[in-house]
């Protein structure tokens, strides 16, 4: 499953196969339902218009950030300073809890209900990611039509497709039959 943070970004959907088809799953409630319930959403009513502006505002600053991101593997300073003013709206207290068996344990509990926990919860999935180093390893995938944000989890970081088997494979066949359609290719040398 996709970090919160890249599920985010992911809501604004592109046609991968180029026909210029896009979706704002932002606006479909039943996806918005169970992305809500990933950030811990404590309402009984799905987010109105302008808790759903704030979202794809956040959506906007990631996207931003992973573009910035890619070529250098640093935040700029306007991205990190909106990223702690995402997370400051959702501070985080400590909590004693008990746990299976008896046992306590000392658990971090967003202290802010409503969109600013979702906010800050997708905030701090991002900045975790980042700062434990994970920069890197974010990716967009090579199809320029599919724009999808993914973790590149393999050993060698070298993954170019959100998946080898429909961005990757689709590029390849359009490649190939470029290929064969070019003059070149029918020629034969003398």
């Amino acid at each position: 499953m996709d970090p919160l943070w890249a599920e985010l970004i992911n809501s604004d959907w592109h046609d991968h196969r180029g026909s210029g088809r896009r979706a704002d799953r932002i606006d479909d409630d039943r996806w918005l339902a169970a992305f809500l319930a990933r950030t811990g959403w404590l309402g009984r009513r799905l987010l109105g218009e302008k808790d759903r502006r704030r979202l794809r505002t956040l959506r906007g600053l990631l996207r931003r950030a992973v573009d910035t991101l890619r070529p250098e593997d640093v935040l700029a300073d306007r991205e990190i300073a909106a990223l702690n003013r995402a997370l400051a709206a959702c501070p985080e207290v400590r909590r004693l809890e008990r746990q299976a068996g008896d046992s306590l344990a000392l658990v971090l509990a967003p202290a802010a209900v409503g969109i600013e926990r979702v906010l800050g919860a997708v905030a701090a999935s991002f900045a975790e990611f980042v700062a434990h180093g994970e920069a890197s390893r974010i990716r967009v995938c090579a199809n320029a039509d599919c724009r999808w944000v993914f973790v590149d989890s393999s050993r060698n970081r070298t993954r170019r497709w959100c998946e080898a088997k429909v961005c990757g494979s689709l590029i390849n066949v359009r490649r190939l039959r470029a290929r064969r359609r070019s003059p070149r290719a029918h020629s034969r040398p003398a």
